[in-house]
């Protein structure tokens, strides 16, 4: 009998423990459901999805000791734990009725961005919304934020309509739908791993991330659909296929928007100005193209764009402190408070322009995914909203670029479920506002620093690498 060596043991013990413990969530599922939870068992929600970051840590700090796991394995048990929450519950979230709203409008030939739900509920609209109206009511009346348009881009509402087609107001199909495109980015971290002399089993960074498939596979949130596009754009750049890379890029931008961030380090070391031009012209007039139907309708304060940009604000313990700053001097001065919002959106991008151009100057000579990374993750921790379901973005270039405070959010924003446990906002002396944000985020920043710490003080081996064939 052919003996199990000492790495892949140790990788079944910790995938059949985060297989039981996410099997331990989808059965409770139905209980925390959003339309009506049990409040008492949501700290038993998130003790179980931390238990399982802990051991997914444990893996992959067993794989980065000892890299003769199987990848196979890895594969294999990723899929197990998609497959549990197939037929789950969504816990605490109801995104996804927006997106079945959407897909219908779509897919019958309509403009989402001309109506809000709530304009449609009060009999506005045409003919066909309101036969819409009339088959899928239920469905519309759970929307959330009803008052504002369609915040999600004009690729992004494809797919919806896709999926309506498959089956009109199916979470099934809308899972299965999640799934290939998780699948399709799981064989893009394998070429782009390979490509880069990384053993393919780092994969395992984002296959078999519990919080990832809690939001994606269970919370059924659309980010996954970007990330095909975001790491194929990066490949074909790699590849040096010259105006590809653009228009694959303008496609992720098409689903979510923060691929745009990325664009100009595509552009850095291109050497020839005509072929930079190229490839700022091939982007721009794709991403006009894709965006005309969300820019023919006026982008007033009832557009999902512009109420995010304004108002959105959660589990942001920086901008909370910025803000708090900024309501303080406005006080100050006899300036009404109200003001602070803008004057805090304002700085924070600010904060972020002078971030990417550290990035840029000071961190140069990393790898394209590690400065990804950095892009990324400084808009994830400086924006106003600080969403579990947004960490994802980040799980595909830890795969090539292990950072462990940005790993640590895996284990710490679960903590964010406990706002439907205490009173959110501060001003209203809640735990959740005063305590919990800040006990989500704190050690992230304290290990980041810790990283920048170490990369300054060590030229021959900085703890931020520029690929993580050095990491040992």
């Amino acid at each position: 009998m052919r003996k199990i060596n000492k790495p892949n043991g140790l990788l079944v013990l910790c995938g059949t423990a985060v297989f039981l413990l996410l099997g331990a969530i989808a059965k409770i599922s139905p209980q925390l459901s959003s339309a009506a939870f049990e409040k008492d068992l949501i700290p038993v929600f998130i003790s179980l999805l931390i238990a399982a970051s802990v051991i997914y840590f444990a893996a992959v700090g067993s794989f980065r000791k000892n890299r003769a796991c199987s990848l196979l394995l890895i594969v294999l048990f990723g899929l197990g734990f998609r497959v549990l929450f197939l037929f789950s519950t969504p816990i605490l979230e109801n995104d996804y009725h927006r997106y079945f709203w959407d897909g219908a409008v779509v897919a019958s030939g309509m403009n989402p961005y001309e109506y809000s739900p709530e304009e449609v509920v009060e009999g506005e609209g045409t003919e066909k919304l309101k036969e819409l109206k009339r088959l899928y009511g239920d469905t519309l009346e759970k929307v959330n934020h009803p008052h504002v348009k369609t915040i999600y881009p004009p690729i992004a509402e494809f797919f919806f309509a896709v999926s309506y087609k498959i089956s009109p107001m199916g979470i099934t199909a809308w899972r299965i739908l999640l799934m290939v495109f998780d699948l399709v980015t799981l064989g893009l971290l394998l070429v782009s791993l390979k490509k880069l002399d990384i053993p393919r089993q780092y994969s395992v960074i984002y296959w078999w991330n519990p919080l990832l498939v809690k939001e994606i596979f269970n919370s059924l949130h659309m980010d996954v659909l970007a990330f095909p596009f975001v790491l194929g754009a990066i490949l074909l750049f790699l590849c040096e296929k010259k105006r590809l890379w653009a228009l694959v890029l303008s496609f992720a931008v098409g689903v979510k928007l923060w691929p745009a961030l990325l664009f100009g380090m595509f552009l850095k070391p291109l050497k020839e100005k005509r072929q930079t031009l190229l490839q700022i012209f091939i982007f721009a007039i794709a991403v006009l193209v894709i965006f005309l139907p969300m820019v023919v309708f006026k982008l007033d304060s009832t557009s999902g764009i512009m109420a995010y940009g304004k108002s959105w604000q959660n589990n942001s313990p920086f901008f909370t402190a910025v803000l708090s700053g900024w309501e303080f001097i406005l006080e100050a001065f006899d300036i009404h408070p109200g003001h602070a919002q803008a004057h805090s959106r304002i700085g924070l991008i600010a904060i972020f322009l002078l971030w990417k151009f550290y990035v840029a100057l000071v961190c140069g000579s990393l790898g394209f995914h590690r400065k990804a990374l950095l892009i990324i993750g400084g808009v994830f921790l400086l924006a106003p909203a600080q969403f579990p379901w947004y960490y994802t973005w980040l799980l595909p270039f830890l795969c090539i670029a292990p950072s462990p405070g940005f790993l640590a959010l895996t284990a710490l924003l679960p903590l964010y479920y406990l706002q439907y446990y205490f009173p959110l906002h501060p001003e209203e002396g809640g735990i959740f506002g005063n305590a919990v944000i800040w006990i989500e985020f704190a050690p992230v920043w304290i290990l980041l620093a810790w990283e920048w710490w170490r990369f300054r003080a060590s030229k021959k081996a900085p703890a931020i690498r520029t690929d993580v064939a050095d990491s040992g």
